[in-house]
């Protein structure tokens, strides 16, 4: 590696295929090689990836936030960075804040096109206080770039449809209720707000349920280019065409004979 950020491939003439050996050539040490060049020259990404690191969110004013177990790595701050730089709708969307360092990174990345975006979180509850730290941060960071909207994610993302339009968004990223159904849910949100070369993205897609509804997708939706990243637990989901199914179309799928949080041991390491 050169110690330089990538660059994203320019997809203006959906040119899908050039972004698929893009990521066909990433690993792991390309993903970290990336966010550590962007946080040599960005101080938000700097403080994100200190707090990926060491677990500790600090606040310039001395305020800080323990990430405990809710920590993304430095890999998954890398794709999630690449994917925010080639964002190709002015609109972005999270489903479930957590700790905030895929908002932060996602934020960050934007603001570095120097075009006018907007970034919307949907998550109604949070983790008990924890976070509060990193969100404001992110309000006096970004201002009106960053809004975070107090509702399911079931309820806000078919909501979003209505208010902005089908196609809105050019990345989604999903990371709320692990249950089966609820991903369901999050998923068709985030198919109709996706526009055609968008982003829809999956974390812990090592968790059963997440598995599951992957499963389905990789089987169902041929609209969709999937890139499996099983290593940082996380699936890339670009919407390469419209979804020309029928209305009664259905693919059988494999479902994990595991329950709950019993993770699958990922079997594609890109290290």
């Amino acid at each position: 590696m050169s110690g330089e950020a990538l660059a994203a491939p320019a997809l203006s003439d959906g040119d899908f295929g050039a972004l698929s050996a893009s990521f066909e050539a990433l690993d792991r040490a390309a993903l970290i090689a990336h966010i550590e060049a962007l946080a040599r020259t960005d101080a938000v990404i700097a403080r994100c990836l200190d707090a990926s690191r060491t677990g500790v969110f600090k606040h310039p004013d001395g305020r800080t936030d323990a990430l405990l177990d809710v920590r993304m790595s430095p890999a998954q701050l890398g794709l999630l960075s690449l994917l925010a730089a080639q964002c190709p709708r002015p609109a972005s969307v999270e489903f479930g804040f957590g700790m905030g360092s895929s908002t932060t990174t996602i934020l960050a990345t934007r603001r570095r096109a120097r075009e006018p975006f907007k970034h919307i979180v949907f998550d109604a509850t949070g983790l008990a206080g924890r976070g509060e730290v990193v969100q404001s941060f992110l309000i006096d960071e970004f201002g009106p770039a960053f809004e975070r909207r107090y509702l399911r994610s079931e309820i806000g993302g078919p909501a979003l449809v209505s208010e902005a339009g089908a196609g809105s968004c050019g990345l989604v990223f999903l990371d709320g209720c692990h249950r089966f159904e609820n991903v369901m849910a999050d998923f068709v949100a985030a198919d109709l707000l996706c526009c055609l070369g968008g982003f829809v993205v999956l974390d812990d897609v090592l968790a059963p349920a997440v598995e599951c509804a992957v499963n389905y997708i990789a089987r169902n939706r041929p609209d969709y280019a999937l890139f499996n990243f099983e290593a940082e637990s996380l699936v890339v989901l670009q919407k390469i065409s419209p979804d020309e199914r029928e209305w009664s179309d259905f693919r059988p799928f494999e479902a994990p004979a595991r329950s709950n949080w019993e993770l699958k041991t990922p079997s594609l390491v890109r290290a």
